[in-house]
């Protein structure tokens, strides 16, 4: 199994919608994925199919399910979904206590996903800091980070590059996709020369902005069978084709890490 994360140190950059995207895009390339919410605005499962209004999930049940993979739902799509669910405060409270306080605790979580090299299970994380992105990292994922074509990006990523953000140790595996890029602005095609200057090879591309993106989000369904020929389809499968590149690396220092 590959562990790939999905986070961003600032909200609005889309991604919620990119993971939907690429869990989507690397289906089509004949991996089983499975996709985790993690974060408490339960929004990734509307990208599957599943209402808003409904409740079911996994965080109300995290700390006295030995397996989550019990917890799994299959949408009509094929993915599996974990969606985060409806919550009480106390409820988020007791699941990051459960990620904070016992460093193994998630891996034996999620120990029933790693089977298969072909398996993929992705992780949507909250905006900023997060206690789900600290114990995500101790089991040394694939890192990508969301980001804009705009100032606020540009700002931010000292943070990212200094280590603010993300834990100790995960720089190996840090990467960068550039969402929503307008090429009708000149700001954004000069910021994205910067950060693709800045970035290198760590750069895994980007998605332009494109309102079928929207579209296939209001009707719960890929972009990719919303509209195929868009050239948002091109950079997903660009990002998943660099993705990919990486996969077999990060499975050995995985399964290396859930050993220890």
């Amino acid at each position: 199994m590959t562990l790939i994360c999905v986070a961003s140190p600032k909200g609005g950059v889309g991604k919620t919608t990119l993971t939907a995207n690429l869990a989507y895009t690397l289906q089509r390339q004949g991996y089983n994925v499975t996709v985790i919410d993690l974060d408490s605005q339960d929004a990734l499962k509307l990208h599957f199919g599943i209402a808003f209004s409904d409740p079911q999930g996994y965080v109300s049940e995290a700390t006295s399910k030995f397996y989550w993979h019990e917890m799994v739902r299959t949408t009509s799509s094929g993915i599996d979904v974990l969606a985060y669910g409806h919550t009480t405060r106390e409820e988020r409270q007791r699941f990051e206590n459960f990620l904070a306080n016992d460093p193994k605790a998630l891996y034996q979580a999620l120990r029933s996903f790693y089977g298969s090299s072909d398996d993929i299970l992705l992780a949507d994380l909250p905006p900023g800091h997060s206690v789900a992105l600290d114990a995500l990292c101790k089991l040394k994922p694939l890192c990508v980070t969301a980001l804009l074509s705009d100032s606020a990006s540009l700002a931010v990523l000292p943070s990212i590059e200094e280590g603010d953000f993300y834990p100790e140790d995960v720089s190996r595996h840090l990467y960068y996709v550039v969402n929503q890029l307008d090429l009708r602005s000149e700001l954004s095609r000069d910021v994205y020369s910067l950060l693709k200057e800045r970035l290198g090879a760590s750069l895994l591309g980007s998605v332009h902005r494109d309102p079928a993106v929207s579209e296939a989000h209001a009707l719960q369904i890929s972009v990719l069978q919303h509209a195929y020929t868009s050239a948002v389809v091109n950079d997903l499968e660009m990002i998943a084709h660099n993705l990919m590149r990486l996969m077999p690396d990060a499975v050995l220092v995985q399964i290396r890490q859930a050993g220890e």
